[in-house]
């Protein structure tokens, strides 16, 4: 699954305090039926937003990266993730293209990838919630709180190859939404991004969040999907 190469969060910083009560009875907990009742749950939603902390933790290089800002999407295939730290850089899928710009990096460098259909690898959501009996061998792990709230700690192997080797997700256990999820991928590259103020279906959300225009002077690098 392409995600962005930002940050990303692992134990998450700021705000974010992470502790982990170990269930001692968790083989009785069913992982799959929390799983489902979370996609029930956002089923029927058809946009969402949320603030993020996203960690990325690239082992082979020792490399740390933090950052964070907003996420939203729109189905079918509307995605917007934009940093506030490093601020202004940002992914934009606006139904045709994926826009990657990370001024931090390389203020005039934009990257255009021509797509079709949904938001692809973008959707975090569908990608986990999305049939995920067919898709995942599901076990519960421990009752974590997340900035004081319980979730339950899911993990998630896939049944058929794909671009990473796990997934952890934190569901709420109160309301099935999803505070965490972490990727653990093929190259041990670790990937989490934490969620909050959650806003499901919100009112506010306009298409101009799903604009990029790039700036002037900035070079335009077009790739094939």
């Amino acid at each position: 699954m392409t995600l962005v190469r930002h940050a990303v969060s692992l134990a998450m910083l700021g705000g974010f305090m992470v502790v982990g009560t170990q269930d001692a009875r968790s083989q009785d907990v069913d992982g799959l039926e929390i799983l489902e009742s979370a996609a029930v749950h956002y089923g029927g939603v058809s946009s969402l937003c949320a603030d993020f902390v996203q960690r990325l933790e690239i082992v082979l290089l020792g490399d740390d990266r933090t950052g964070s800002g907003r996420i939203c999407q729109a189905r079918p295939n509307k995605f917007g993730m934009r940093f506030s730290d490093p601020e202004g850089d940002l992914v934009i899928v606006d139904g045709e293209s994926i826009w990657l710009y990370y001024p931090s990096v390389d203020v005039k460098q934009v990257i255009r990838v021509r797509v079709s259909g949904s938001a692809a690898g973008y959707d975090l959501f569908r990608e986990f919630l999305e049939r995920p009996s067919e898709k995942y061998t599901v076990s519960y792990e421990a009752d974590e709180v997340i900035a004081g709230q319980t979730t339950r700690r899911l993990r998630l192997i896939p049944k058929v190859r794909t671009s990473y080797n796990a997934a952890v997700l934190w569901v709420d256990a109160g309301a099935p939404i999803l505070r965490r999820i972490r990727i653990e991928e093929e190259n041990s590259t670790v990937r989490t991004l934490t969620f909050a103020d959650v806003e499901l279906g919100p009112s506010s959300l306009d298409d101009s969040w799903f604009v990029f225009t790039p700036p002037p002077g900035a070079q335009v690098i077009s790739r094939m999907p």
